[in-house]
């Protein structure tokens, strides 16, 4: 089932919601300059394509559900030019966990784990060309994408056969690096949290 992604966090962190999923009270550090604001409701989602079937992959770890991020942004990364990185320095690291359902406060209720930074390009890249590639990139992997109305144009949604969700969308004002976010699926409230240190800053290798 498909995820409307909305603002989270207050710093343009698009997390996601399902039946069964509300939506999220903002979290997270105060708004650093550029960093892409989505405020007010969310459009829905268009019906996913024909044939379009999903598995979800619900996480047993945090661990795993940051490691899952991780390597769908490292393998976004390893399609653009070199040097490119994902930069969460701004955002006081760039990660939280969240409940799935506001009205849900039981020991086991669903939680899932995001993470954003902004996605630092070569001098010179033209942004919306770079947004587009990263699209085809997603789309690529067999995911369904798609450019969402009410958030900054140009933006990319991507929905993953497993649940996971990727998005990037561009920064307002302009002049600052587009911003890029994972999600995970919702998973219970009760799995490990245990897991390494996210990474500040994210590199292809």
């Amino acid at each position: 089932m498909f995820r409307i992604l909305a603002s989270a966090a207050s710093i343009g962190l698009t997390v996601a919601m399902t039946a069964g999923c509300g939506q999220h009270n903002p979290l997270g550090p105060p708004v650093p300059k550029g960093a892409t604001m989505i405020n007010g409701p969310a459009s829905a989602d268009p019906p996913p394509p024909p044939g379009w079937k999903q598995n979800p992959v619900i996480p047993t770890s945090q661990q795993q559900a940051q490691d899952t991020i991780v390597g769908y942004l490292k393998k976004t990364l390893a399609a653009l030019p070199a040097g490119t990185t994902v930069d969460a320095s701004r955002y006081g690291g760039g990660i939280t966990t969240v409940g799935c359902n506001d009205n849900d406060n039981s020991p086991t209720a669903p939680q899932e784990f995001s993470t954003w930074g902004d996605l630092n390009l070569p001098p010179g890249t033209d942004i919306a060309s770079a947004i587009a590639q990263v699209g085809d990139i997603w789309k690529s992997w067999g995911w369904y994408v798609i450019e969402r109305d009410g958030f900054r144009k140009p933006n990319r949604f991507a929905y993953g056969p497993d649940d996971y969700r990727l998005q990037i969308e561009a920064a307002y004002p302009e002049g600052y690096p587009p911003t890029l976010s994972g999600v995970s699926p919702c998973f219970p409230g009760d799995v490990p949290k245990e897991r390494t240190s996210f990474p500040t800053v994210l590199r292809a290798d």
